[in-house]
């Protein structure tokens, strides 16, 4: 079993097999950083299982993998990411007075990238790399709505729509319609269908005409008050075009929700 001592020497052979281009055998990295050869042998075996590094069958040196080129982007993209909207979210939440954050799907699971909480005693928090259902909260919808209703349909039927409160939508036809209205009005609503007492609303982002990720301000039902909502979707629409509209600056487009369901 894995051990902090085994993990600490596993980020030293990456870091070093990263940092000397070139292939690398077993004897050098075991000489160079002190470990002894049968648990660099190890090591390198669980990485090349991984993908993280390749084992050249006729010199038996190891350089990086695949798996560690993809890896490395995604950690780079979501960093672009996070850098080029937190000043959309900061201008957000101090218009609207509650809490917003950044979420992009992975899979069939949404997770958090950044949060930008209201300065109040009692707020909502959505901590950052916490993932939760896509079949979840206003975000399912966003998320959702560029597939077509056959794709949905066949989703949901392998996936289903649980019934977390009362309000939750747990019938395919009556939630598709949900569906239209985001693609017609541009977001998603959330009224207590995911949590009792809690209202969101979110809109998805692009880049090149791509879903990027999804904005969302989620807030307490007695502060996301009817009265108040028209203004929160007309904040948070205008926040993801402007958000949209700076992707499309940038040189490298991103793509974090368009993976297949």
């Amino acid at each position: 079993m894995y051990n902090a001592p085994i993990l600490k020497k596993t980020f030293q052979i990456l870091h070093f097999i990263v940092n000397n281009p070139g292939p690398l055998g077993v004897t050098e990295i075991s000489s160079r950083l002190a470990i002894s050869k049968s648990t660099v042998y190890g090591i390198l075996k669980a990485l090349t299982e991984e993908g993280l590094i390749i084992k050249d069958r006729k010199t038996k040196k190891y350089v990086i993998g695949p798996s560690l080129f993809e890896l490395s982007k995604k950690v780079f993209k979501a960093g672009e990411l996070i850098a080029t909207v937190r000043f959309f979210l900061e201008k957000l939440v101090a218009t609207v007075d509650e809490t917003a954050f950044l979420c992009v799907k992975e899979g069939d699971m949404v997770r958090v990238l950044d949060t930008v909480e209201k300065k109040k005693p009692f707020k909502i928090s959505f901590p950052v790399g916490v993932t939760f259902p896509i079949t979840a909260s206003a975000t399912c919808k966003a998320f959702l709505s560029p597939l077509t209703d056959d794709e949905i349909k066949a989703f949901l039927k392998e996936k289903g729509l649980p019934k977390y409160t009362e309000n939750s939508i747990t019938d395919i036809e009556t939630f598709l319609k949900e569906i239209q209205k985001t693609r017609e009005n541009g977001y998603s609503i959330d009224f207590e269908e995911y949590l009792k007492g809690i209202r969101a609303v979110a809109a998805l982002i692009y880049s090149e005409g791509i879903p990027a990720g999804a904005v969302c301000v989620v807030g307490f039902s007695t502060s996301m008050h009817d009265g108040k909502i028209p203004f929160i979707i007309d904040q948070i629409k205008e926040t993801a075009k402007q958000i949209t509209d700076r992707l499309s600056q940038l040189k490298y487009p991103f793509s974090f929700s368009i993976d297949s369901l």
